[in-house]
C-alpha cells in the first residue's frame, strides 16, 4: 500500500493506496486538492520513493513555496515538468526542470514523463506522480485526446511502479467528460471544503464515505 500521508484516510483505506494505482482526486477550484498532493509527495520523499510532479497551471516554484520539503528534494528524488511557463513566456533561470512548450504539446510531455521517469526508475523503488491538473488539459485539448493520453500516460506509469494522483476541477466539465475519465482510473477520491473544513470521500472499508481531514492550504 502507498501512504497518502493523512493519517485519517490511510487508517481508512488499510494503509493507503493500492500501489500502481491511477487515482483521481476532483473538487471544486481552491487548494484543496493541491493540499492533498503536496501530502502524497512529502510522505513519499519522507519515505525515499521518487516523485514526480507534473504542473500545467502553475509554475514548480510556486509549487515549492507551499512546501519546503519539496524545495529540497527538487532535482533529487523529486522532479518537476514545467508545463506551465511556457504560456507565460519565459523560462525559470537556475532551474533543472524539464520544459514543455504548453499543455497542448502533449507529444513532448509524454517524452518529458519518460525521461523523468527513466531517471527515477530502481527496481525496488516505489514511484509517485502528481498530474496538476487534467483539467487544463481539457481546455486545450479535445477531451478524446486527453482521454488517449491518460489511459496511455496511466498505463505507462504503472508499469514503472508508479502510483499516480490525476487532479481535475469539479464543476468546469461536461459530466460525460468526468464520468469517461473516472472510467480509465482504478479510484476516485472527491473532495470538498465544507465551512472551513476540508472533507474527503473515499472507498473505505468498501464504502464511499465522507472524512474530515487536515491538509496543507
Amino acid at each position: 500500500m502507498i501512504k497518502t500521508g493523512i493519517a485519517k484516510l490511510d487508517e481508512g483505506m488499510k494503509g493507503g493506496l493500492r500501489e500502481k494505482s491511477n487515482v483521481l482526486v476532483i473538487g471544486p477550484p481552491g487548494p484543496e486538492k493541491v493540499g492533498i498532493a503536496l501530502k502524497f509527495i512529502e510522505q513519499g520523499l519522507n519515505d525515499g520513493d521518487g516523485s514526480l510532479y507534473i504542473t500545467t497551471d502553475v509554475g514548480p516554484k510556486e509549487i515549492e513555496e507551499n512546501s519546503s520539503l519539496l524545495a529540497e528534494h527538487a532535482n533529487k528524488d523529486l522532479i518537476f515538468i514545467d508545463c506551465y511557463s511556457w504560456t507565460l513566456g519565459e523560462q525559470p533561470a537556475g532551474r533543472k526542470d524539464i520544459m514543455v512548450p504548453g499543455p497542448s504539446a502533449l507529444n513532448d510531455l509524454s517524452i518529458g514523463i519518460a525521461q523523468a521517469m527513466q531517471k527515477l526508475f530502481k527496481p525496488d523503488k516505489k514511484l509517485r506522480v502528481v498530474m496538476h491538473s487534467l483539467s487544463t488539459l481539457l481546455l486545450y485539448n479535445n477531451p478524446e485526446v486527453v482521454y488517449r493520453f491518460t489511459q496511455i500516460t496511466g498505463a505507462r506509469l504503472k508499469s514503472s511502479n508508479a502510483t499516480t494522483l490525476f487532479l481535475i476541477e469539479e464543476g468546469m466539465h461536461d459530466q460525460k467528460v468526468v464520468t469517461t475519465i473516472k472510467h480509465l482510473v482504478d479510484s476516485v477520491i472527491e473532495v470538498k471544503n465544507e465551512n472551513g473544513k476540508i472533507m474527503l470521500r473515499a472507498p473505505m472499508n468498501g464504502v464511499a464515505q465522507w472524512i474530515e481531514v487536515e491538509v496543507p492550504l
